[in-house]
């Protein structure tokens, strides 16, 4: 259990990171290896606690749009993982996303597919 716990949190880092490299000054994280360990750990929490709840919240949504809804999920996981940083106030360590919607949405997308790669990577 331990051992999927750490694989989650660093599959989040790199992804985290990535994601940051793809979308270089509009989504920065702060606080260097901390800040990604720290946010990766919420966006675990997030993902395992509060997104199952939205999935079924927004059930019909994610039906009608054969599942592209699902994105507008991440977005929001993605803006509640920065308001969580915000709130917690750990020192130095911040998310910060320019762009407005448009740039939480790419950042929401990219974090999916390349959560979904390194959890199919780690499977193997």
């Amino acid at each position: 259990m331990i051992k999927r716990i750490i694989l989650h949190i660093l599959a989040n880092v790199a992804a985290l990171y990535i994601t940051v490299q793809l979308l270089p000054g509009d989504f920065v994280i702060t606080g260097g290896w901390k800040g990604y360990v720290i946010a990766a750990i919420i966006f675990g929490f997030l993902n395992s606690i509060i997104k199952p709840l939205l999935k079924i919240l927004t059930l019909p949504f994610v039906f009608v749009t054969a599942g592209l809804f699902t994105f507008v999920i991440n977005m929001f996981i993605v803006w509640f993982a920065k308001y969580a940083l915000d709130i917690l106030m750990f020192e130095e360590v911040a998310i910060q996303v320019e762009g407005g919607w448009v740039a939480y949405l790419y950042v929401g997308i990219i974090m999916a597919i390349v959560n979904m790669l390194m959890h199919w990577l780690a499977r193997k």
